[in-house]
């Protein structure tokens, strides 16, 4: 009798076995990658593409505007500024810096047609977003 309910118990244990085992196929998890914000370096209010890597030709033009609007040549920055255009005509933080300089050589009508490209172009950017409202504001008030 002992015999038969053990023999039972293995039997139901082998049967019950393979409903217990992993299942040999996972699906595959979706891989999210997070946005990140450049820290670096940067002007404040100049952002690069989020969660995107930066073209190194694109981040090498935007420093040497940074270089050139520090050291106030500014038509120098907005030339380096146009060629980092024609590379990236989809950059908003390229359109937003130009219209900072244009606000800052008193070129107000050229500076809110910019800032408001860089708008359009801005997507989720909130801090691109209010520099170039702020820069549209400034060029406003100083038409009035």
């Amino acid at each position: 009798m002992i015999q038969q309910i053990f023999l039972v118990f293995c039997l139901l244990t082998l049967l019950l076995m393979p409903g217990c085992a992993p299942s040999p196929y996972r699906a595959p998890t979706p891989y999210q990658r997070q946005p990140t914000i450049n820290q670096g370096n940067r002007t404040p209010g100049v952002s690069e593409p989020i969660g995107q890597q930066e073209n190194p030709l694109t981040r090498d033009i935007r420093r040497q505007a940074e270089r050139q609007i520090q050291a106030g040549r500014l038509d120098a920055a907005a030339q380096t500024l146009e060629r980092g255009l024609r590379i990236a005509p989809k950059d908003g933080s390229f359109w937003s810096q130009l219209a900072l300089i244009r606000l800052q050589q008193h070129r107000y009508g050229q500076a809110q047609s910019l800032a408001a490209k860089s708008i359009n172009l801005a997507g989720g950017d909130s801090i691109l977003i209010r520099r170039n409202q702020h820069i549209i504001e400034e060029a406003q008030r100083a038409l009035q």
